[in-house]
């Protein structure tokens, strides 16, 4: 097996055309990675899950110059741009842009939705001040994509610009690709406003690694929605981490669905880091046949007036797991902090499983705080009042799920994106 060192670390720099404080960054990113061991069951953060089979310590897929025109991207990419409503897009296969899409009017209103690789080049000044800045060594998995990622999608929108309709990225993994990292940075200047869609797709595939890291720096009064949707066929181990900087008065309302692949585990956290600040975190998964879903979520409150909510909300059903470890951490400044925390869990099968584990730290006192956790299986009575009247048990099964997910699906307000998840979580249901 090809050895991941700092001979690979240089030449996908060098491939990519980086400058020489991105390569520094990368090689420090390459110590931690060698130091950390990847995470055991003894890892408290880890204790759920089983990684023995996972497809770790894998080269990464190198670029290969691939080019493709709107009629010849993949099936999947296609039929969703049938049915979404992004202004603009960017589409990589594996670790090649492939194919983008955005108006002249925005790029003239000072939008750039570009490859990291081409802002480097173009706007290096612009990816300095954000990269690297959020998520860099945390862990294993952290030091492993910011030493080794071969692609990613940056997104910068200037002071006081307002986007109407969302700007989006597909990343889709085909047959032939046995581990992939890739990163996103988002940069919102003051007062700016836009909607970001980040989706994951491929077919089924033989055990695949896939990697990926958003990063979020919003500027004091810009607002952000965020979607990370991850849709991925039997066979991926997906490892996601993101986290957003956010300044005074700045707002964020973060989605984050795991519908898809073999595992999947989403670390999310929200740095409320000025007065005025508030994130909405809201989070959406499905797991059927032995999937598992971790999600590991954040709210940090280092200033005083900020606020938070997060509602996190799944089902699982045959053998799947789900994990959920939530923390609201208040720093002693924090005062006049409103944070709130819930995960909700639907177990269909007595062999499904969920673990919730709802966590405060809480150094101020003069606070707001709540969380609380439920898990049940469902409910024979209601679904017995359905039957009665006619119903499948398998139909009223699926409404009961629909009701469940429905206050999370509700806060969404990208119409085209709430359709599109529904559609997938309807799939689900009926398998």
């Amino acid at each position: 097996m090809q050895v991941l060192d700092k001979t690979q670390v240089e030449a996908i720099s060098q491939a990519l055309g980086e400058p020489a404080w991105a390569l520094k960054k990368r090689l420090e990113a390459l110590e931690a990675f060698a130091r950390l061991p990847y995470p055991s069951r003894k890892d408290e953060n880890w204790r759920y899950t089983d990684l023995s089979e996972a497809p770790l310590d894998r080269p990464v897929e190198a670029p290969k110059g691939l080019s493709l025109t709107r009629d010849t991207l993949p099936e999947a990419v296609k039929r969703r741009l049938e049915k979404t409503d992004v202004a603009a897009f960017l589409v990589f296969v594996g670790p090649d842009l492939v194919y983008a899409e955005v108006p002249e009017e925005l790029k003239a209103q000072g939008l750039v939705l570009t490859s990291l690789a081409e802002a480097m080049r173009l706007h290096p000044e612009k990816v300095e001040a954000g990269l690297f800045q959020a998520v860099f060594t945390e862990d294993k998995f952290a030091a492993q994509n910011s030493a080794f990622f071969t692609h990613g999608a940056f997104l910068y929108v200037p002071a006081g610009l307002e986007l109407e309709k969302p700007v989006g990225v597909f990343k889709v993994l085909l047959e032939g690709s046995k581990a992939s990292a890739g990163r996103s940075l988002l940069f919102l200047e003051d007062n700016a406003k836009a909607a970001y869609i980040e989706e994951y797709l491929s077919p089924d595939l033989p055990p695949t690694l896939h990697l990926s890291a958003t990063e979020m720096v919003l500027r004091p009064g810009a607002r952000l929605r965020h979607a990370h949707v991850e849709t991925f066929g039997d066979g991926v181990w997906h490892f996601h981490r993101q986290r957003a900087l956010l300044e005074r008065d700045a707002g964020l309302n973060d989605l984050v669905v795991n519908l898809g692949g073999a595992y999947a585990r989403s670390e999310v956290a929200s740095e409320l880091l000025g007065p005025g600040s508030e994130s909405e975190m809201l989070g959406l998964y499905f797991g059927h046949g032995r999937q598992q879903f971790d999600h590991y979520t954040l709210q940090h409150h280092v200033e005083h007036h900020t606020r938070s909510d997060l509602l996190y909300k799944g089902a699982v059903k045959d053998e799947a797991r789900a994990v959920f470890s939530g923390l609201i951490r208040l720093e002693r400044g924090a005062q006049k902090t409103d944070a709130y925390q819930a995960n909700r869990n639907l177990i269909l099968s007595p062999t499904a499983r969920v673990d919730s584990i709802p966590q405060l730290e809480i150094g101020a006192n003069d606070v707001r705080c709540t969380h609380g956790s439920t898990t049940a299986p469902v409910d024979e009575m209601q679904l017995f009042y359905l039957q009665s009247r006619g119903l499948p048990r398998a139909l009223a099964q699926e409404l009961l799920v629909k009701a469940h997910l429905a206050d999370v699906l509700t806060r969404i307000p990208l119409k085209a994106l709430r359709a599109h998840i529904e559609a997938v979580i309807e799939e689900k249901v009926r398998l």
